[in-house]
């Protein structure tokens, strides 16, 4: 799976040093009713764009808006369009909107209701969700959304494929703030900087997992015999890390077993349906090498 990583946060600012520095190439940012600081600005909006790093953008006031219907989808997405071309945001760009919660299917009408609002306003191209797998699988599936931001939350280690976005990993710091880590799976996913076109995909190429000859399993190194947990050090760890850095994971190699890697151990137990313990025993071993890469 080739991925672009980004970030998303809301009060907080990591500045633009503070994230090229830790190798992001997007930042996901709010727009909302919200006056106390957590929406995106003008000014940060450029700073973002003059760093080279693009921006995607989500209208979300409150975690359950989504199931006010179509009046208030039109009105969110007016307010939302307007607040996104104060920003600098060009031209049919999208906009994802959130259901941050764990939606059901007898949910479901209403949220595509509230998207049926802001399609009225800004046309069905420029709508996006941002959700669990099941909602926004329903709402592609009802083609009520053109874009799809995905949260690892609420989702059984299931990812749609037809989504842009991954949210994957929560809870992370780059620069003293707070943070997730997503990953687009598609060239475009929104993505636009002030003033200007789509952002085109870094052009440095991703790390590829070892290609496996014709014929030939992939084999896992032996066990080293004890559960990396947090904290652990030592050449197993570093063997561990370089594999899934090597399968995509965003991960440091450096042979210590943190927060970081714990989270990213998090993510491949759920995504493989291991028992999602964030911690690397006998099993998530062996499939760091033998679970196909996804």
């Amino acid at each position: 799976m080739t991925t672009i990583q980004g970030v998303d946060y809301a009060w907080g600012r990591p500045g633009v040093t503070a994230l090229t520095r830790a190798g992001e190439h997007f930042a996901c940012r709010y727009l909302s009713h919200d006056s106390s600081g957590k929406n995106l600005t003008k000014a940060e909006a450029k700073a973002l764009s003059d760093a080279g790093l693009a921006i995607v953008v989500v209208w979300e006031s409150t975690a359950s808006r989504a199931l006010g219907g179509h009046a208030a989808g039109a009105q969110d997405a007016r307010d939302a369009d307007a607040q996104g071309k104060a920003c600098g945001m060009p031209t049919g760009r999208p906009i994802y909107f959130a259901a941050d919660f764990p939606a059901t299917p007898g949910q479901q009408a209403a949220i595509n209701a509230y998207l049926d609002g802001a399609a009225s306003v800004i046309g069905r191209g420029r709508v996006g969700l941002y959700g669990g797998y099941d909602a926004v699988s329903r709402a592609f599936s009802a083609s009520k959304i053109t874009w799809g931001w995905q949260t690892y939350a609420w989702s059984g280690g299931k990812w749609e494929p037809k989504a842009q976005l991954q949210q994957y990993s929560n809870d992370h710091v780059i620069g003293g703030v707070g943070l997730d880590f997503d990953r687009a799976v598609k060239a475009d996913y929104g993505q636009w900087v002030v003033g200007g076109a789509p952002v085109k995909p870094p052009t440095k190429p991703p790390v590829k997992p070892p290609v496996v000859p014709p014929g030939k399993p992939p084999v896992a190194p032996p066990w080293p015999g004890r559960v990396l947990v947090d904290p652990t050090q030592g050449t197993d760890v570093l063997v561990w890390q370089r594999q899934m850095a090597a399968r995509g994971w965003r991960i440091v190699a450096d042979g210590q077993y943190g927060p970081a890697s714990q989270a990213v151990c998090h993510a491949f137990q759920a995504e493989k349906h291991l028992p999602v313990t964030g911690h690397v025993d006998k099993a998530t071993w062996a499939a760091s090498w033998t679970a196909p890469v996804t």
